[in-house]
């Protein structure tokens, strides 16, 4: 999926891979968490058991910002999951791993007209993001046999390649851009700061793939607003990316735009670490 070869974080490695050589977009893209943190302190006469539970519980959103290619993440949202069945709570999952284009596939698994590997084939599911892991695979796999929904969150990739390239976009296209949600100077600087400083890179290169970095976010928080518009009872957990929910303006900061939805995002470290680097949002 990532196309980018320069040196950066880990955990940022996906945010611009538009700005390697042939400045080409992955699907992969991340971007960083709302302004007003609130981080839950540690009390040791309280189970953390529990007070993790009972966070998520609370939670109208629960995004677990992942590392694409670190196996114990993974480990960390099936766990997470099977935590959520083992509670009887009615829940969603949100992918910012299928883009919206591709939901009439998911919903065609999930109603057994195709298979999980027509799906994937379908979606060119393994090419871009199996790579990373198996556990994805698992995670559908787990989640069909529980009638749990999936819901396909991203914008398509080819939107977000041409708004970066400052290419002409069709009417159809344009039809497809998220519209009522703000970035602010904030949010530009905090991009800037996560990409880094690259020489070659001007100004107007920022700009655009700033703006693409933009489509990505507010699709997936219009299809979170669409989804608990919907099913405003059920609870969705969103796999995505670290760098879309950190930092205090990705997903989360575009939902409250619109929304006073309890949101809460965990970062994962391996297995579930019950609140360690959780934010309420």
């Amino acid at each position: 999926m990532q196309g980018g070869t320069l040196r950066l974080n880990k955990a940022m490695r996906s945010i611009i891979p538009w700005i390697a050589l042939a400045l080409c977009l992955s699907l992969g893209s991340c971007a960083f968490l709302s302004g007003s943190h609130a981080t839950e302190r540690r009390n040791p006469a309280t189970n953390p058991d529990e007070r993790f539970w009972r966070a998520v519980e609370k939670a109208d959103v629960v995004y677990v910002g992942e590392t694409h290619d670190d196996p114990a993440h993974h480990e960390y949202e099936l766990e997470l999951i099977h935590g959520l069945l083992g509670r009887n709570m009615k829940f969603a999952i949100g992918w910012e791993m299928f883009d919206e284009t591709q939901q009439s596939s998911i919903d065609a698994w999930a109603s057994h007209k195709i298979s999980l590997e027509e799906l994937l084939a379908k979606t060119d599911f393994q090419k871009s993001w199996g790579i990373y892991s198996p556990l994805y695979e698992q995670i559908l796999r787990t989640t069909e046999k529980a009638h749990v929904k999936n819901l396909a969150l991203n914008a398509p990739p080819e939107l977000v390649r041409k708004i970066a390239r400052a290419e002409p976009l069709t009417l159809e296209e344009m039809a497809m851009l998220p519209s009522g949600f703000v970035a602010d100077a904030g949010a530009y600087k905090n991009f800037v700061a996560l990409i880094g400083e690259h020489p070659g890179v001007e100004e107007t290169d920022r700009r655009r793939y700033f703006d693409a970095q933009n489509v990505w976010d507010q699709t997936m928080a219009s299809r979170i607003l669409e989804f608990k518009h919907r099913y405003p009872k059920v609870k969705l957990v969103v796999l995505t990316g670290r760098d879309h929910v950190s930092g205090g303006y990705g997903i989360p900061f575009y939902l409250r735009q619109k929304t006073d939805l309890k949101q809460l995002v965990l970062f994962p470290k391996g297995r579930l670490d019950f609140g360690l680097g959780q934010k309420a949002v």
